[in-house]
C-alpha cells in the first residue's frame, strides 16, 4: 500500500514565509539602515557640531600689556557683533593692523592669549567674537558667521587710526576657513596678506575626516554638510594676496593633509611650513612666531 505524506498546512507555510522575510529585514537592518541612520545622526549634528562657543571669561583686558578698547559693530544682517583692538606697543606708527579670526571654541578672551604677543611686535591687534560667542548677539551658523567674518574686515577699514591699506589676517583652524573665505568671496580691499594656522579647504572633507575618512562615510557628508562658503569655492580669487600655511604634522584634529589642500589651492604667492609634530593650534608656540612676524613685514614693506 502506497503511503501518502499530508499537505503542510496554508498556515504553517505562511507563518514560515512571514518569518523568513523578518529574518532578511533584520539582517539588512544590522547591515545598512542602523549603520546609515548613526551615520545620519552625527552628520545633522556636524553643522552645530563645528560651532562650541561659550560666554566664559578667560582673559580680562586689565591683564593684556597692550592698551586695548572693547567694541560692538553690527554684521551685514545687523547682529550686534564684540570685539577688542589692541595697540601696538612699539613706539611711532604700527606696522599694520593684525585682524584675528578665531576657533570654533570658546570665545575671543580665550583665543586672545595666542595673538596678544603680536603688540610687541609692532602690530596692532583686532580679535572679535562671531555670533553665539561670548558678548555677540545671535546663534552661530554658517551664512551667519560668514557675514560677520566680512563685517569684522569692514570694521577694521573703517576704524579711526588704522590704516585701511596696511591690513593683515590671521586664522586659526575655523577661523582660517572663515577668513579666507571672506576674502576670497570679495572683502579684499587694503588686506597685504594673510596666514592660516591648522585650517582646512572643504568643510565635507574635514566632516568627514571626523567620522573616519573612509570612502564609505563621504557619501552622507556630501549629502548631509554644506560646502558654503568653503575656503575651496574661492581661494582662487585671492589673486596676488600672498599665503602663509601653517600646519603641524601632529594635528590630531584637522590633519596636516587638510593644510596642503589649502596650499595646493592657493593660485598666487604661497608658501607651506609643516611643524613636525605640533598639535592642534600649537604651532605658533615656538619658532613659528618668528616665520610669522616676519612674513606679515615684508609683504607690508617694514623692515625687520
Amino acid at each position: 500500500m502506497k503511503e501518502e505524506l499530508e499537505p503542510t498546512p496554508p498556515s504553517t507555510i505562511d507563518h514560515d514565509a512571514a518569518l523568513a522575510r523578518r529574518r532578511r529585514r533584520r539582517f539588512w537592518q544590522r547591515l545598512i539602515v542602523y549603520p546609515a541612520m548613526i551615520l545620519m545622526a552625527k552628520l545633522i549634528g556636524c553643522n552645530h557640531l563645528f560651532y562650541h562657543p561659550d560666554a566664559r571669561t578667560y582673559t580680562t583686558r586689565s591683564q593684556l600689556a597692550s592698551a586695548s578698547h572693547e567694541v560692538f559693530f553690527r554684521s551685514g544682517d545687523g547682529t550686534r557683533l564684540h570685539g577688542w583692538f589692541l595697540e601696538s606697543l612699539t613706539p611711532g606708527d604700527p606696522v599694520g593692523t593684525v585682524v584675528h579670526f578665531h576657533g570654533n571654541a570658546q570665545n575671543l578672551t580665550s583665543h586672545v592669549r595666542a595673538v596678544d604677543w603680536l603688540t610687541a611686535r609692532g602690530f596692532n591687534v583686532f580679535v572679535f567674537d562671531y555670533r553665539g560667542y561670548g558678548k555677540s548677539d545671535g546663534k552661530p551658523d554658517r551664512e551667519g558667521i560668514h557675514r560677520d567674518s566680512v563685517a569684522a574686515l569692514q570694521y577694521v577699514r573703517g576704524r579711526d587710526g588704522v590704516d585701511a591699506t596696511r591690513i593683515v589676517v590671521l586664522g586659526q583652524s575655523l577661523g582660517g576657513a572663515c577668513g579666507l573665505a571672506a576674502l576670497g568671496e570679495g572683502s579684499r580691499d587694503g588686506v597685504r596678506a594673510v596666514a592660516v594656522d591648522s585650517t582646512f579647504l572643504w568643510y565635507r572633507d574635514v566632516a568627514n575626516d571626523t567620522l573616519g575618512g573612509t570612502v564609505f562615510t563621504y557619501p552622507f557628508a556630501w549629502l548631509l554638510i554644506s560646502n558654503e562658503h568653503s575656503p575651496g569655492q574661492s581661494i582662487d580669487r585671492l589673486g596676488s594676496i600672498p599665503v602663509l600655511v601653517l600646519h603641524g604634522s601632529g594635528d590630531q584634529v584637522v590633519s596636516v593633509d587638510n593644510g596642503r589642500a589649502v596650499h595646493d589651492a592657493v593660485v598666487g604667492p604661497k608658501r607651506l611650513e609643516i611643524v613636525e609634530g605640533a598639535e592642534h593650534l600649537r604651532v605658533l608656540d615656538g619658532p613659528a612666531r618668528e616665520l610669522l612676524v616676519d612674513f606679515f613685514r615684508e609683504n607690508l614693506g617694514a623692515k625687520r
